[in-house]
């Protein structure tokens, strides 16, 4: 059996970050899982970054390896603002960054961490287990979709989430309802009706959200006017893009903003593809879901219509996270784990109640902030998390078994 400092799971953009840092630091460690799997697997062909091209960007030791050095190197044009990334373009971009910073991921799945003393045995499906002081979690939102509670329990050839849908060919000639309003529903809407498929968005809200587009080019004093953060642009993104600031607000705060910040609603550019183009039927929440005659009738409160039937239902309707959803995580393990409404509480650096024990990306909105839920949390966390596993390694970084702990202050 062998030894590593650290395991990494996950090799999505916070993993492949986390990974660089460590790399550059010197400290041995393993990265597992398929590279960008959730992006390459789980997310429609001709799918837009919401992000713009400078944020889109995965955060590295050097700050060299940007979309805009990738577009260089392979003679590619490339618009810093205003011109939306296609998924393709920037898994090209990832697989790039990858190749140069991330050369040895084992693409394997881990299938139980066990805390041991001195740090976890981590277990695979398909290679020998080791044992690693430290751990971190960077498995992404896939664990987590939600389906509301008026869903469940369908066939899933009649209701899944949008996270299940690569190819949405597969649709012509059905009649879908896709439920939610944010990016999701409505990117998925607006491709499956370019697609010829008859869809329908039906959404609580009374009207549909979209993002005003940034100014093509800011000047000197622009930039003081309306500050450029990774994760949006203003005043008021410079506050949700520093964690140090976001960790004062009160606790239901920071539970309805790390919801709430950009987001439920769709980018400006994808306004014009959906805004009398597609079917919507705001206002109107789903009180029953049944199947009927091979496909779903839909029943609704609100103020028009009452039912409608479908062939189909693709949920747009987000992630809830919650620990127990990662089955690698024994059930002894995830109840040291502080949690705040189903969310590890972590430091600033990642570190849950679980001395040596990290969490990246998503899971960590309600400590790190609204970065979290997108690229931007790269930057944000993962030089802070690796340069903390990396003291932890030169003082010996033995964790105390589970038993022995005392239960650790959100720092």
């Amino acid at each position: 059996m062998s030894d590593t400092e650290v395991v990494i799971i996950g090799a999505g953009p916070f993993g492949l970050s986390i990974s660089a840092h460590l790399r550059a630091l010197g400290i041995d460690h393993l990265v597992v899982g398929r590279p960008m799997d959730t992006w390459r697997t789980h997310m429609p062909d001709g799918m837009l970054m919401k992000s713009e091209p400078y944020a889109s960007t995965i955060a590295s030791p050097d700050g060299k390896y940007q979309v805009a050095a990738y577009c260089k190197a392979r003679g590619l044009d490339y618009v810093d603002r205003v011109g939306p990334l296609t998924r393709e373009r920037f898994l090209d971009y990832a697989d790039w960054y990858t190749e140069q910073l991330v050369p040895d991921v084992l693409d394997d799945t881990v299938t139980e961490v066990t805390p041991v003393d001195g740090g976890f045995l981590v277990a695979f499906a398909n290679a020998a287990p080791v044992n690693a002081r430290q751990v971190v979690v960077a498995t992404g939102v896939l664990p987590h979709q939600h389906l509301p509670a008026e869903l469940t329990g369908l066939p899933a050839e009649l209701v899944t989430h949008t996270a299940q849908h690569h190819d949405l060919d597969e649709f012509r000639g059905r009649r879908v309802a896709v439920v939610g309003a944010g990016q999701s529903a409505l990117e998925t809407a607006a491709l499956l009706h370019e697609a010829g498929v008859n869809v329908q968005i039906i959404a609580r809200a009374a009207k549909l959200n979209w993002s005003a587009p940034n100014p093509a080019h800011l000047s000197a004093v622009g930039h003081i006017r309306r500050p450029v953060t990774q994760l949006c642009e203003g005043w008021h993104c410079a506050f949700w893009n520093t964690p140090q600031a976001f960790r004062l607000l009160p606790e239901s705060v920071r539970i309805t903003k790390a919801r709430t910040v950009l987001g439920p609603g769709g980018s400006w550019w994808l306004k014009d593809r959906v805004d009398g183009v597609v079917d919507v039927l705001t206002g109107h929440h789903i009180r029953e879901a049944a199947a009927r005659d091979g496909g779903i009738r839909l029943a609704f409160d609100g103020p028009g219509q009452p039912a409608a039937d479908f062939d189909h239902v693709i949920a747009g309707t987000g992630f809830r996270v919650d620990l127990g959803r990662l089955p690698f995580l024994p059930e002894r393990l995830r109840s040291a784990v502080r949690t705040l409404n189903g969310h590890p509480l972590v430091g600033r650096d990642g570190q849950t109640s679980v001395p040596g024990l990290y969490f990246a990306g998503a899971p960590t909105v309600l400590s790190i902030g609204p970065s979290a839920r997108f690229i931007a949390g790269t930057h944000t966390l993962a030089a802070q998390l690796a340069r903390s596993a990396a003291r932890r390694a030169r003082a010996g970084g033995r964790s105390a078994t589970l038993a022995q702990q005392e239960p650790a202050q959100v720092q």
